[in-house]
C-alpha cells in the first residue's frame, strides 16, 4: 500500500462525482504534497523552451476565491537525447543535475500588471515547495508534441504522479 491510499480514494471519489455526466475533469496530477492530498486539473500545460534543448512544462491552477496559486513544473533537460518508451530516472532540479525533474509550488496568489497589458502571476513569501527526489518520467512522444507520464517521490515526503501532453 506504500502510503498512497488517500490519493487513490480521492480519485475514486472524483470518479463517483463525475459519473453523472456533468463534464467534470479528473486530475491530471495527483498525490500528496505538504502532508495533504493534492490534485491539479490543468490538462494543457504551457511548454516553455528554456534554453537550447530544455523544455519546461508548467501546469497551473489558480483559485481566485482562496487567493492561491499552485504549479507543477516538469523540467525536461537535454530533451532530444531522452528515450521514448523507457522509464527515465528523475533528478532534483539542481543546476548541476541534468536529469529531468518535477517541482510543485503552492502559495498565496500575487498578480502584477505588466506594461504590455499582460498579467504576471507568482506566489507570495508563504510559498511551499517540493522537488522530485526519486522516481521516473516516461516519454510517449518526443517531437513537436511532448507527451508522457511521471511518478515521483518528493523531498517533503510526499509524491506526485501524472500525465502530460503539450505542443512545443
Amino acid at each position: 500500500m506504500n502510503g498512497r491510499l488517500p490519493s487513490t480514494c480521492l480519485a475514486l471519489a472524483l470518479v463517483s462525482v463525475c459519473v453523472g455526466g456533468t463534464g467534470c475533469a479528473l486530475p491530471v496530477i495527483e498525490g500528496i504534497f505538504d502532508q495533504r492530498d493534492f490534485a491539479l486539473f490543468d490538462d494543457t500545460p504551457e511548454a516553455r523552451g528554456e534554453s537550447g534543448d530544455e523544455t519546461l512544462l508548467v501546469f497551473l491552477d489558480v483559485d481566485d476565491n482562496a487567493g492561491e496559486l499552485r504549479t507543477v513544473s516538469v523540467d525536461l533537460r537535454a530533451l532530444s537525447t531522452l528515450p521514448v518508451g523507457s522509464a527515465i530516472e528523475v533528478g532534483s532540479g539542481a543546476w548541476d543535475d541534468a536529469r529531468p525533474s518535477v517541482e510543485v509550488v503552492e502559495g498565496s496568489l500575487v498578480t502584477e500588471q505588466l506594461s504590455d497589458g499582460g498579467t504576471l502571476m507568482s506566489t507570495g513569501d508563504d510559498a511551499r515547495r517540493a522537488a522530485s527526489q526519486t522516481g521516473t518520467i516516461t516519454l510517449d512522444e518526443n517531437g513537436d508534441t511532448v507527451a508522457g507520464s511521471f511518478d515521483v517521490d518528493l523531498d517533503d515526503g510526499g509524491y506526485l504522479h501524472g500525465a502530460f501532453r503539450s505542443t512545443r
